[in-house]
């Protein structure tokens, strides 16, 4: 019996040039990649054709696309999957086995992994390529980790992907993708205004009028904060927020130098121009010298040619431990810089044990200028870094027995977090306000 080849345009179908989340989506290189936030963002459309794109790119492969039953999957999946998916590339369509082997020989097992405790057992004889689950918020973390164990399948070139979607949430998906950093992770957030050319007319008006404020941000803003705990010091929208934000670079000019403690820990420098910061540097295994040189080569290379001589330039370093090395570097070398660069330097030492400015509302002055960064997001533009967002994410306080705030400990963050907060910390310095006088905690 002789075969005939035929082409199928997908994009008549599925196009996520339309949103550009999709395409991030698509283009992710992480093994265990998160679509997760508003809505109507498209979630459900991505991992279904994330999934049978690679079906189809990796002949014999085997894919496994679940929700956590069956009726939410039948009501949901099921018809997006039969919308998706060209039957003219299907071999054969077993509904009752809820199998769909294709014509190049993959195979994509489908359906609801059930309601009892050990049902996810059941697909655990199976050796994969990838895995997708929808909704992955009703699933339990040790069902995600066990199912993972099942990426194994063996083709030629063949990279697994587990995929997920989700709706914003507390418990283990926001803790792993988004309040912690682990390897070859990513998250990438969804909200409706992306899918706009392919939402229906008017839905997104009819649920403002459904839902409640609460509901409509965090199932129509897809904003994390709506479900984040409340000693959160930094919320995840103001920090989406600042992020996207374009502002001029402007007046003061600030560096932020947090020095790394630890091994892992990272050398931070950040640098503030008004409104405006950017990493400048950030690096593990500096030594003190070393740093005082990244301080040096920042002034020197980035701040004088931009601001040209008799600019007036504050750093900002953590003096305890280590950074008192930093600091005193500095100032042995300050008249010679300023002399030669013709500008006027000030080296400030933070001491986060130090007394702050308002004694009854913040226990020390770590406490005090965290919340005064938390005051300023409205209005500044951070740099679009992932892992700055889940350090500000993860840092937390806490009211003392006096009423004060207090900043939970930088271990306690670290052991949450998986690494130290280092450019959460270097941005904050940047923006703070230590001087004996004033009255603000930070200044714009």
């Amino acid at each position: 019996m002789s075969t005939q080849e035929i082409t199928v345009d997908l994009s008549q179908i599925y196009d996520p040039r339309r949103n550009p989340k999709q395409l991030l989506f698509h283009q992710a290189l992480e093994t265990y990649k998160l679509f997760g936030g508003a809505m109507m963002g498209g979630k459900t459309a991505a991992l279904i054709n994330e999934g049978m794109a690679l079906s189809f790119d990796y002949p014999g492969n085997f894919g496994l696309l679940m929700r956590k039953t069956w009726p939410s999957f039948r009501d949901t999946v099921l018809p997006q999957l039969e919308k998706f998916l060209d039957r003219r590339l299907v071999r054969d369509w077993n509904r009752s086995e809820k199998l769909i082997v294709l014509w190049n020989g993959s195979r994509i097992r489908y359906g609801g992994v059930g309601d009892a405790p050990d049902d996810w057992q059941k697909f655990m004889s199976g050796e994969y390529g990838w895995i997708a689950l929808d909704q992955a918020e009703e699933f339990t973390e040790q069902e995600f980790l066990m199912l993972g164990t099942r990426l194994r399948l063996n083709l030629p070139g063949l990279r697994p992907f587990f995929l997920l979607s989700c709706n914003p949430t507390e418990g283990w998906i926001k803790q792993r993708f988004i309040e912690a950093i682990h390897p070859d992770h990513v998250f990438i957030p969804s909200f409706w205004t992306d899918n706009i050319a392919n939402l229906p007319f008017g839905c997104i008006e009819r649920m403002r009028e459904l839902l409640p404020e609460e509901l409509q941000n965090r199932y129509l803003k897809g904003d994390w904060s709506a479900v984040e705990e409340s000693n959160s010091v930094y919320l995840y929208l103001k920090i989406k927020e600042a992020m996207e934000r374009k502002v001029e670079r402007s007046l003061p000019v600030e560096i932020g130098v947090d020095v790394a403690r630890f091994g892992d820990d990272e050398t931070v420098i950040p640098l503030r121009e008004g409104a405006k910061v950017e990493i400048f540097s950030h690096a593990r295994g500096h030594d003190t010298m070393r740093t005082v040189g990244e301080v040096w080569h920042c002034v020197q290379d980035r701040i004088v040619p931009v601001w040209g001589k008799g600019v007036r330039v504050a750093v900002k370093v953590d003096a305890d431990g280590l950074g008192a090395g930093v600091v005193d570097r500095l100032k042995e070398l300050q008249e010679e810089k300023e002399k030669a660069l013709g500008i006027k330097i000030e080296i400030v030492e933070i001491h986060g044990s130090a007394k702050p400015r308002n004694p009854m509302m913040f226990k020390n002055q770590r406490a005090e200028i965290h919340w005064g960064l938390r005051e300023l997001l409205d209005d500044i533009a951070l740099p679009r870094d992932p892992i700055l967002a889940a350090q500000l994410i993860a840092i937390k306080y806490k009211r003392n027995s006096a009423g004060q705030i207090e900043i939970v400990d930088k271990g306690e963050i670290k052991k949450r977090l998986g690494q130290s907060p280092d450019r959460a910390e270097g941005v904050i310095y940047a923006f703070a306000e230590v001087k004996p006088k004033g009255v603000s905690h930070v200044c714009v």
